[in-house]
């Protein structure tokens, strides 16, 4: 056993030695680390250095992970930003090649070797546009990459209850289609089609689930979806509309400080949920959060209601008592909840949002293995067999259109 000089890390085997203090010992793979490395989650290059001391930088936390950094070991760092990064964290998988990669600032240039020509950044094309009042040209009717008719802008609210891209209530402005169901925010039509995210080391494509069960599951939340996605098809790589607008620093109501994103080979427990997966963390405190609980609506309705219900990140009074007014069940202290202060009434956020909220049902759907329309649905009383795999239809199925309206 040894202690790495390079890393800090303890290891096993044959490491290198200095012949001539014959006090300085390295992992072989410590000993061929590049120089110069570019990552997908900083606009500059980073250098390796073994001289960083706590003088030279404030800042003694990994940016990847959110680690303390031990600065009498190595590490990769960036003078301009005071950037510090673990060699481990830093080399892990998301190092890209110092010639391909572009730079964030730049990544949606043609000369991205990773950028694909036939794919338009615009996601939908024009048909007609007025001036505004501002002098501002607005679009009044589009083609949308997502859908076969073409979409107008109204701010009217449709029967639809979600958008088709966000699966998020719907508000206006919209755009909607007047000859089927199909809506979109105004904010989810200007999506861009190409985009970078922390989270994944390729460009992500916006596309509609691009699986022959037109759904998905959210690599950075873990729920099932079936709007747009950020999609990488080389790593079937999704990321659905609500996580991919969140970059690697983060804001929010529930913590007092500034949250960053960690590293996949840091993963941990949401401290609100206790979900294990990507979080956010805090480097004053041990807070972290994950994407589900980051992406939770701050405010939202729910049925007949007559008030909107906000999201709560501490209890709402100190009886000890406390439960779902929605399922009546107790109600753990620990997680967020929704709350109505109107009407003094709590709800968990599952019991609010349902327990597939990214999913919107309904719709019609086209299967090769069935000759009518099939309807999105969560679940049947009567859990019938899949007429693919014969295995019991539990959630998530689609039925016949025909079996549904009989």
């Amino acid at each position: 056993m040894f202690t790495c000089d390079a890393c800090g890390i303890e290891g096993k085997g044959t490491p290198y030695l200095c012949l001539t203090c014959l006090a300085f010992w390295v992992h072989p793979t410590c000993a061929s680390l590049h120089r110069t490395v570019r990552h997908v989650r900083h606009k500059h290059t980073l250098n390796l250095t073994y001289s960083l001391q706590a003088h030279q930088s404030d800042h003694q936390i990994c940016e990847l992970c959110v680690e303390k950094v031990d600065t009498k070991y190595g590490v990769y760092y960036c003078s301009t930003c005071n950037y510090v990064a673990h060699l481990s964290c830093a080399a892990d998988g998301e190092i890209m090649d110092n010639i391909n990669v572009p730079k964030v600032e730049d990544t949606l240039r043609n000369d991205n070797p990773e950028f694909d020509e036939s794919v338009c950044l615009v996601a939908y094309d024009v048909k007609k546009k007025i001036m505004g009042e501002d002098g501002i040209e607005i679009a009044i009717e589009i083609k949308h990459f997502s859908h076969e008719h073409d979409l107008i802008l109204t701010h009217e609210l449709k029967n639809s209850d979600k958008c088709d891209g966000c699966v998020r209530p719907i508000l206006t402005p919209l755009y909607s289609c007047t000859q089927c169901s199909f809506v979109l925010h105004k904010f989810c039509v200007e999506l861009p089609r190409k985009k970078w995210h922390p989270l994944h080391q390729h460009p992500l494509t916006l596309s509609k689930p691009p699986y022959y069960t037109k759904r998905f599951i959210c690599d950075a939340c873990a729920r099932w979806g079936n709007g747009f996605t950020y999609n990488c098809l080389k790593c079937d790589f999704d990321l659905d509309v609500n996580c991919s607008l969140i970059s690697d620093r983060l804001t929010h109501d529930g913590h007092e400080h500034g949250l960053k994103l960690s590293n996949a080979t840091a993963n941990g427990n949401c401290s609100v949920c206790d979900f294990k997966g990507y979080v956010f963390r805090c480097t004053d405190c041990p807070f972290a959060l994950d994407f589900k609980c980051a992406t939770l609506p701050k405010s939202i309705r729910y049925g007949q209601h007559e008030h909107p219900f906000t999201l709560q990140y501490t209890l709402e009074d100190d009886s000890g008592e406390y439960y779902c007014d929605i399922c009546e069940e107790e109600r753990d202290q620990k997680p967020w909840f929704y709350y109505c202060a109107d009407c003094s009434y709590p709800a968990h956020s599952e019991c609010i949002l349902g327990r597939y909220p990214n999913c919107k049902f309904g719709g019609a759907y086209t299967f090769d293995c069935h000759p009518h329309p099939l309807t999105f649905i969560e679940e049947t009383k009567d859990h019938p067999q899949c007429h693919n795999c014969r295995n019991t239809c539990k959630e998530l199925i689609y039925q016949c259109a025909n079996v549904i309206s009989t």
